[in-house]
């Protein structure tokens, strides 16, 4: 029997048609490690909490220390800061002779050292030490005129570490920390005193020294 062209286009259809393959699945996307694996990575997990377990033993923590601040340190290893005045002041009294006497007090609140009192000129050493206090750590610098035996005008400038017996133990440390740092803020010392009481810095020792 012939084929008509209907027959024979189902027949090219069913014999050229592209068959896809059905998709495959995997039950396991991500496949399980393999056992020995397992058991390695738990070995080594075991060995590495053991040797922390034994160096924390031989070598057990460290109390926190503490590190100054940059600032603290300064302060701490050359003593207080100083006013812009305190130099100032010195060297009125060196070049121009306009002061007989400074008295310097360490300010608690600025952290420095300032100056407290100036001496007119015209005023004498009991007018120096007037000002300084009975109970209380000061710096002082004391302009002291003389004359020689030759019968020569001098003068010469004491720098006296006041720090009185019945001064608190706290100023005199803070005084005596900060004293050098001080000293060299004041270029033209001649003559230093360290002064417990009003005998130790008395005339007559400001005669003896100066000679």
């Amino acid at each position: 029997m012939p084929r008509t062209a209907r027959s024979f286009h189902a027949t090219r259809t069913h014999k050229y048609q592209y068959h896809r393959p059905p998709p495959t699945t995997h039950a396991h996307p991500h496949p399980a490690p393999h056992p020995s694996t397992t058991s390695c990575n738990r070995e080594r997990a075991r060995r590495s909490s053991r040797r922390r377990a034994i160096s924390k033993s031989l070598h057990p923590s460290l109390p926190r220390v503490v590190v100054p601040e940059p600032a603290e340190m300064a302060n701490a290893a050359s003593g207080m800061a100083v006013d812009d005045e305190c130099k100032l002041r010195f060297l009125e009294l060196k070049a121009k002779r306009t002061h007989r006497f400074i008295i310097y007090k360490i300010d608690d609140k600025k952290k420095m050292v300032v100056v407290e009192k100036v001496g007119e000129p015209t005023l004498n050493y009991d007018g120096f030490a007037a000002s300084l206090p009975a109970n209380e750590c000061r710096y002082a610098i004391f302009d002291y005129d003389f004359v020689t035996e030759e019968n020569c005008q001098k003068s010469k400038i004491f720098f006296v570490a006041w720090s009185p017996d019945t001064a608190r133990v706290r100023s005199k440390m803070i005084y005596a920390s900060s004293k050098e740092r001080f000293k060299r803020e004041l270029d033209g010392i001649q003559v230093e005193l360290q002064a417990t009481d009003a005998d130790e810095v008395g005339f007559d020792v400001i005669q003896g020294r100066a000679n």
